[in-house]
């Protein structure tokens, strides 16, 4: 009894040590990048209350700020991590927005 109670209590403190908590990420990865008209990029950064700001790599930091920020506090909320990317518009090549698309949570 002895030699199967120091088993388990070896099997259970190697598990604690090597089990490693998931992390979430933003995952670069999987970005998409779209290529828009200046209209459409306009109308949505408007949407998401960029109205002040001229298009540009300036927006795309601030959109992807914001989005960064904001999952943070869900993350925080829902006591989980979750792993993201996001969707850059794009005109003439430069970018211009970063968008976190929303997905389910199950």
């Amino acid at each position: 009894m002895k030699k199967i109670s120091i088993s388990l209590l070896t099997l259970m403190l190697l598990l604690v040590f090597n089990v490693k908590s998931s992390e979430a990420a933003y995952l670069s990865e999987y970005d998409k990048y779209i290529e828009v008209s200046y209209e459409e990029a306009r109308y949505i950064a408007d949407l998401m209350g960029l109205q002040d700001y001229e298009l540009g790599e300036e927006t795309a930091r601030l959109s992807f700020e914001m989005q960064e920020a904001l999952i943070a506090k869900i993350e925080k909320i829902l006591k989980a991590e979750i792993d993201h990317y996001y969707i850059w518009l794009t005109v003439n090549g430069e970018t211009v927005l970063g968008i976190d698309p929303p997905h389910p949570l199950f």
